[in-house]
């Protein structure tokens, strides 16, 4: 006797209490941070706004006794204004997936959608968490023709120290829909149906339809509609007010609503290795940072595969460093020199980053949850035997102490 799924089936599984456990599980081990962070919620609406020390008590001096104290410069507070990013993921079944031979098979179908779900809101949040909110996956190597149907790209993140020469495209995925442009309103999106890629190379890819307007060099590769509207990850984080403007090409060098020009108190550090990888150019990033807050509380430094590589050979010869450590969801981590490293497939190739982990954290309105419109999560698409569901998340990573967070970035690497 078959079983059938029928919607309200459906619905009463996606709200248990396992599967939404197991999309925040998800995003625990998305972040390059490898620490389950602390959530904190929004203090008005979709913001967290909370005060910032940009300048300390100058309430300090020596004075005969008995003299009048004289004026002196208070601390200096500014607000931050953290505002969530609408993050979602999609779940589709079609009609076949309401009908199964047994109770135990729809229960194994589910559970193999709900893992595509997860894993692809893994891997989206894990990419977001390195970039700098524009999204750019890499940029057009050369100028595109009209009527063209693949692209040669370059510079993941937007940056030439964001991807290795021989493999640029590591962020662009099969069956993803992108636009080239940021710029949502103006970008090449295909009048809003976007791009589907249809193949990857080590430099490039394919995609449907063929080009509807030309594209120049340079042009952003993203994430359809996507455009400026991501997380601020590490790129943000550790940048100063400089960094933003002149390396990543941002008009605007503020962070959380603070202007890092008006405020260096609000910057993070960066340091040009502008050449092969040497341990003092890690221990000079990490004194930038300690110059700042007097202290090593920076514990991880993270990196892509390539750095660990080189890295890791760095320390051969002194062996100084700590076996790797098994981490949750898979990931190990060495320890040299009392800081943690962690590598990850999505970061930015030819850098390494340094965090204290204390200082970042999720704020959000909730942990992602199932859009519900009153008859369900379920709902039918038009002219579809099929049903789809959308997971939503309003949250925005938040780093409330910049200065202990660094980027070192331009490493030469083959």
């Amino acid at each position: 006797m078959s079983y059938v799924a029928s919607k309200e089936t459906w619905d009463a599984l996606l709200q248990e209490d396992y599967v939404n456990i197991g999309f925040v599980s998800a995003i625990n081990t998305a972040t390059p941070f490898k620490d389950d962070l602390k959530r904190v919620g929004m203090t008005s609406g979709k913001r967290r706004v909370y005060p910032v020390k940009v300048g300390y008590s100058q309430g300090n001096g020596a004075r005969a006794e008995g003299s009048a104290m004289p004026q002196y410069g208070a601390g200096e507070y500014i607000d931050a204004y953290v505002s969530a990013k609408y993050n979602y993921s999609t779940l589709k079944i079609t009609g076949q997936a309401e009908e199964f031979g047994t109770k135990a098979a729809f229960v194994d179908f589910a559970m193999q959608v709900l893992k595509d779900t997860k894993e692809g809101l893994r891997l989206f949040t894990g990419r977001q968490c390195w970039g700098d909110g524009q999204g750019i996956l890499a940029l057009a190597n050369g100028a595109l023709a009209q009527g063209a149907t693949s692209a040669t790209v370059d510079s993941a993140y937007g940056v030439a120290w964001g991807s290795l020469a021989s493999n640029t495209t590591f962020l662009i995925k099969r069956n993803a829909v992108i636009q080239f442009g940021v710029d949502n309103s103006s970008a090449e999106n295909n009048g809003g149906q976007g791009y589907t890629v249809t193949g990857v190379s080590a430099t490039g890819f394919t995609f449907t339809p063929a080009l509807q307007n030309a594209v120049a060099d340079d042009t952003p590769v993203v994430t359809i509609k996507s455009g400026n509207l991501e997380i601020n990850g590490m790129l943000m984080m550790g940048a100063t007010s400089t960094f933003m403007t002149s390396v990543l090409g941002l008009s605007s060098d503020e962070y959380h609503g603070i202007d890092r020009s008006e405020y260096p108190e609000w910057d993070g550090n960066v340091y040009d290795v502008n050449g092969t990888l040497t341990l003092e150019d890690i221990r000079i990033l990490r004194d930038l940072i300690y110059n700042r807050t007097d202290d090593d509380e920076s514990n991880l430094l993270m990196a892509s595969t390539a750095f660990s590589r080189v890295y890791e050979a760095l320390l051969q010869p002194a062996q100084r460093f700590v076996p790797a450590t098994k981490l949750e969801g898979g990931h190990t981590v060495l320890e040299h020199d009392g800081l943690r490293v962690s590598k990850d497939s999505r970061a930015p190739q030819r850098a390494f980053f340094l965090a204290d982990t204390k200082t970042v954290q999720w704020a959000q309105t909730r942990d992602p949850h199932w859009l519900n419109d009153g008859s369900g999560i379920l709902r039918a698409v038009p002219g579809q035997d099929a049903k789809e569901g959308l997971l939503k998340w309003y949250s925005e990573l938040d780093c409330q102490e910049p200065r202990r967070m660094g980027i070192g970035y331009n490493i030469t690497m083959s």
